[in-house]
Parts: C-alpha cells; sequence; structure tokens
C-alpha cells in the first residue's frame, strides 16, 4: 500500500513539474508594455518576427527576435536582460 502511495505522489509531482515550464508563441502585442516600447525606441522601423513567452515554475522571460536578426531575452517585466545577434 505505501509503494503505490508513493507512486501516485510521485507521478503527481512530475506532472505538476512538467506543466510549470512552458514555452508559447506569443503575438507582439502580448509581450510586456515596456519590452514593446523598447523595440519600437531601441529598433525604430524594426519589425519582430517572432515572440515566445517562457514560463516557468517561479519566473517569466520573454524571447524576441526582430527582422534585423537581433535575439532579444525580456524578464518578466519588460525589461531587457541580454541581446544576441545573428552573426
Amino acid at each position: 500500500m505505501k509503494a503505490i502511495k508513493l507512486i501516485v505522489i510521485s507521478l503527481v509531482c512530475m506532472f505538476a513539474f512538467a506543466s510549470c515550464d512552458q514555452d508559447k508563441i506569443i503575438t507582439a502585442d502580448q509581450l510586456p508594455v515596456a519590452a514593446q516600447s523598447y523595440v519600437q525606441k531601441t529598433y525604430p522601423g524594426v519589425g519582430i518576427t517572432y515572440a515566445k513567452q517562457d514560463k516557468e515554475l517561479f519566473s517569466t522571460k520573454y524571447n524576441v527576435r526582430l527582422d534585423n536578426g537581433l535575439e532579444i531575452e525580456f524578464d518578466g517585466d519588460g525589461v531587457p536582460v541580454d541581446i544576441d545577434t545573428d552573426n
């Protein structure tokens, strides 16, 4: 009986942690306002190719790729934390 309880608890924990880490493609309008403003002010006229929301257990990050090849990572508040070039 204890073995069955242990297996059930383990499975529940495994599914709970697996569901916490989620990547989701979003539209540019779904980015935090601060991230949208940063892209518009810093890279005027450059479009967003894609935006991805990365939800983890205790945080959310946003990854954005611009038409010019730049990839920008934003924290959950829309503050840029990393910028990578395509080169």
